[in-house]
């Protein structure tokens, strides 16, 4: 359950600078971090709750008595809310990083980044999510909106293991220096100007790959990216490769043509919640 002690809070942006022309990182600071930073079971993901766009006004949400649940006075608000994975977090520094792709005006959070500067403020509500369990091989699979929970993931493997990670995005330009362990194959995919969501990069390097034979080994396969692809991967690893709930963490992160809000509701990300089922 997301914990809500300290938070809503503000969080200030420190620094903003692209890392590839495509993907923005904004470096977050102060007080609002710190109250993030205060309970672990937040992290990896935070929500972040963006200004009226056509005001700049920042409002928050208020917590219920008892300190479980977010009240939303202005249901306008609710709609300004997007999930983010923190690519770096520094307690002790109370500094966080947020990676944002940049899509120009297209979309709330998008144009908010486009536009963001030292000094700028949003507002935090909790966070949590599933991160990667001990396994014997991985398969992790992406595309550039997954690439910072990609990023943070590999950096937080043990050191000796292995797999193999899939990741689409435009072109080389957008690949980026991951840390990862040393029997982790990195296998970037390129679009080449065709729109993300429209090819089958992803799903035919997944429907390609060879797991090895190896009896009693520990599979996990985490796949995030477009909906019909997720949709597409999580019937292959389950129907064709044989991989139970357990093993598999496989959520849409995007649809086509369809806002956050939106797909969030009619879908809830297409998340298949008896994945972590004991």
């Amino acid at each position: 359950m997301a914990s809500y002690d300290q938070l809503p809070a503000t969080i200030t942006v420190a620094s903003v600078r692209d890392i590839t022309p495509n993907m923005r990182r904004v470096t977050f600071a102060g007080a609002g971090v710190t109250a993030y930073a205060s309970d672990e079971t937040r992290v990896p993901n935070i929500k972040l709750i963006f200004p009226n766009p056509s005001t700049g006004v920042l409002s928050l949400p208020v917590v219920n008595d008892d300190g479980s649940r977010l009240q939303w006075p202005d249901p306008a608000v609710r709609g300004r809310v997007r999930t983010y994975t923190v690519r770096r977090l520094d307690p002790v520094a109370a500094e966080m990083d947020v990676d944002f792709v940049r899509h120009g005006d297209e979309g709330l959070a998008s144009a908010w980044a486009e536009r963001a500067q030292p000094g700028d403020t949003i507002g935090a509500a909790a966070g949590g999510g599933i991160t990667a369990p001990v396994a014997d091989r991985y398969l992790i699979v992406g595309d550039e909106t997954a690439l910072p929970a990609i990023g943070r993931m590999l950096e937080r493997l043990p050191a000796a293991a292995v797999g193999t990670v899939y990741v689409e995005v435009d072109a080389p330009a957008e690949e980026q220096d991951l840390t990862a362990p040393a029997g982790l194959d990195i296998v970037w995919l390129h679009r080449h100007g065709s729109p993300a969501g429209t090819t089958t990069l992803l799903t035919d390097a997944v429907k390609n790959h060879t797991f090895p034979d190896v009896p009693g080994e520990k599979v996990f396969a985490w796949v995030s990216a477009e909906s019909a692809v997720v949709l597409d991967l999580r019937r292959h690893l389950r129907n064709n490769v044989g991989m139970d709930r357990k093993s598999t963490l496989v959520i849409g992160y995007w649809k086509r043509g369809v806002s956050e809000t939106g797909y969030g509701k009619a879908a809830d990300h297409d998340r298949d919640f008896t994945e972590h089922d004991a």
